[in-house]
């Protein structure tokens, strides 16, 4: 169901932030890059933090892990998700739930960029990784504006491991 490749390879349409009118974030992450027009607005939040709207994508410091991206909140410093761009052509996620999560939210295919927020485990065996498919966050890329949506399919795991 979901290739180990379809995190982390690269996905075309996750807004980039160009290198002009950059501001420096020390998120728990370490220094961000936060480029001026970067903001995503996230009208609702996300779960359990219904009251941050303002957030933003960056690349980790010092290009470490290169297939994840920070999404911090412009709001406060210390609220920040690692999260992992979906290739929506993965089949990760089934074609009619998309079309339907789409269609719900008001976003084309064509400007849709699906973040799926990433939970690291660290136990005595190491760590794991894991991402929810269950309750990814859409953003329409055009007007940089998101929501994270529960899909109703319940065969999408909170916990799928990497």
């Amino acid at each position: 169901m979901f290739a180990e490749n379809t995190v982390r390879k690269p996905v075309d349409n996750v807004p980039e932030a160009p290198k002009t009118g950059i501001r420096i974030v020390e998120s728990r992450f370490g220094s961000l890059e936060i480029a001026d027009d970067a903001h995503i607005t996230l009208p609702n939040g996300l779960l359990g933090f219904s009251e941050f709207h303002d957030f933003a994508l960056a690349m980790l410091p010092n290009g470490r892990h290169p297939q994840f991206r920070v999404l911090q909140s412009l709001t406060t410093e210390d609220l920040a998700f690692l999260v992992a761009p979906l290739n929506i052509d993965s089949g990760a996620i089934d074609d009619a739930d998309l079309s339907d999560a789409c269609a719900t939210l008001g976003i084309a295919r064509e400007t849709l960029t699906i973040l799926l927020i990433v939970t690291v485990r660290r136990d005595e065996a190491g760590a794991q990784v894991s991402v929810n498919l269950r309750a990814p966050v859409f953003i329409d890329s055009t007007r940089m504006v998101g929501r994270q949506y529960v899909l109703p399919n319940n065969r999408y795991s909170i916990r799928h491991v990497l």
